[in-house]
């Protein structure tokens, strides 16, 4: 108010002056935009509104008038009333903020608010402390036991069975079989949890029984994703767990252990309930549009893979991206750092002054190559057949780990000279110039195709831009995997140590 009335300015510590150019410019704008609003809103706010009033009402925009005159209406006489009492109550300003004066307090606001944001944060610590002690086993615990309440709960508000009238699939002995190792090593992983070696080598058997389930359902292609995930997670578990204690404290009571285990059964009898509930009932899938449209739209009878490279190809481009960010990020966070290896293992054994053992260097040299191909066979007929370029990444980074396990860093950083930050980049550049092709040819970004080419010899087969994007995915999970691994690997001062050439 006092920059415009009440008269000279008074105890100004600078002169005002007018604003820059650059500074002007933005309210220039918005000036001409109001103009034009008011005086051709026809050619300017009529395209806006017809769009947002169609995607709202998801049908075509009604009729509706555009104009600066309207009449005298409501409207204009509420503007007017709101106009007047303004007037009103600015002038008679200084009654007001006498009366104000008197019959309010004076109240410091800047108190009132530090005394609130401090008895918040109080409150707030008052939670914290009660849902999260530290541990993220507490904080999980919370959340499970909120899912079962909240299960109850709509159980037992809800008239409707528990389960539908979809006819179940036949039980046999194979099936009990597997349900019964994985709940067993499951079951043996909690129990020898101080045993990290044994505990590793029961997840990897709890790995294999759910691979093999995916290949009961006729899911080849999670089957061989969850196999190669699994000796990367284990390679990546063991150099983790190689830098923590080797020895942990007793971590429980018998109470608490008591709870917990009343915790986690009643939270696995929920999820079989919420599972039987969805999957004894017939329901809609989109399933039924990607079979039948894979091979016309896409060009790949492997549905699977279609719908990663084509049909959602914005996921996967946005999973790769993920999955770079990872990678970049884990290793600034490594990088240069150093931590003392364990001078001794969990049962008190100096460690093998030859951590490389020649059975283990010359198996694995030979069989490199061979992975390497198998690794290119599964990315080439991953369009058709079960694989594809995430699979094949993965089989590709378990063989170039599998060559620092066995030869050590610095002589396989002597032999492979590709630095995977620029495979990474690489591969993301690959995948992004794939979708931008598309657009240049005025199709949406992403989008695929495919055509047949017939050669002497080889014959007639099929060629599909989705291969060149399937080729980015393999870059950047390679890239990522070896990244990651390889600088936990780097931790260790003994890490660094050069291998000596056999004899």
């Amino acid at each position: 108010h006092d920059v415009f009335f009440n008269g000279e300015p008074i105890g100004l510590t600078k002169t005002p002056h007018e604003p820059p150019r650059f500074m002007r410019i933005p309210v220039d704008i918005l000036v001409l935009l109001c103009l034009g609003v008011g005086m051709i809103p026809v050619l300017i706010v009529a395209p806006i509104l017809t769009v947002a009033v169609s995607a709202s009402l998801q049908a075509a925009a009604p009729d509706y008038s555009l104009a600066i005159w309207h009449g005298f209406n409501t409207p204009l006489l509420m503007s007017f009333i709101a106009l007047v009492f303004g007037a009103i109550v600015y002038f008679n300003r200084y009654r007001l903020f006498a009366w104000h004066d008197t019959i309010m307090p004076r109240v410091d606001a800047k108190t009132l608010f530090n005394r609130f944001t401090h008895a918040l944060l109080i409150f707030s610590g008052k939670v914290s402390r009660l849902f999260d002690r530290g541990s993220l086993q507490n904080a999980i615990s919370w959340v499970m036991i909120s899912a079962v309440i909240a299960v109850v709960y709509g159980y037992l508000s809800f008239d409707s069975p528990l389960f539908g009238d979809r006819e179940l699939l036949d039980a046999n002995l194979i099936t009990f079989a597997q349900v019964a190792i994985l709940v067993i090593a499951s079951i043996i992983t909690v129990v020898k949890h101080h045993q990290r070696l044994v505990s590793l080598i029961i997840l990897g058997v709890i790995g294999l029984i759910v691979s093999l389930g995916f290949v009961k359902f006729s899911a080849p292609d999670l089957a061989l994703t969850q196999l190669s995930v699994e000796v990367v997670t284990i390679v990546l578990l063991l150099l983790a767990l190689f830098f923590l204690p080797q020895h942990s404290p007793q971590e429980k009571s018998t109470k608490r252990m008591t709870r917990d285990l009343v915790i986690s059964i009643s939270s696995g009898i929920v999820v079989m309930l919420l599972a039987m509930a969805v999957m004894t009932r017939d329901y809609s899938s989109i399933s039924g549009f990607f079979l039948e449209n894979s091979k016309p739209g896409g060009g790949g009878t492997n549905v699977v893979n279609v719908i990663l490279v084509d049909f959602r190809g914005f996921d996967t481009l946005g999973e790769i991206v993920v999955l770079a960010l990872a990678g970049l990020g884990i290793f600034a966070l490594l990088q240069n750092l150093r931590l003392p290896a364990p001078l001794r293992d969990t049962d008190g054994r100096l460690w093998s002054n030859d951590p490389h053992p020649p059975i283990m260097q010359i198996l694995t040299r030979l069989l490199f190559p061979l992975m390497l191909l198998v690794a290119v066979f599964i990315f080439m007929r991953g369009h058709n057949l079960p694989g594809g370029g995430f699979i094949a990444g993965l089989i590709a980074s378990v063989a170039l780990i599998s060559q620092y396990l066995a030869n050590g860093i610095a002589w396989t950083n002597a032999r492979i000279k590709a630095d995977m930050h620029i495979v990474v980049a690489s591969g993301l550049a690959i995948a992004f110039v794939t979708g931008l092709g598309a657009m240049f040819l005025s199709y949406p970004f992403l989008t695929t195709t495919f055509s047949y080419i017939k050669w002497p010899i080889v014959g007639k087969f099929e060629i599909a831009s989705a291969m060149v994007f399937d080729l980015g995915v393999f870059l950047v999970v390679v890239g990522a995997t070896v990244l990651i691994l390889v600088e936990l690997g780097k931790l260790s001062h003994a890490s660094h140590q050069p291998l000596q050439e056999n004899k």
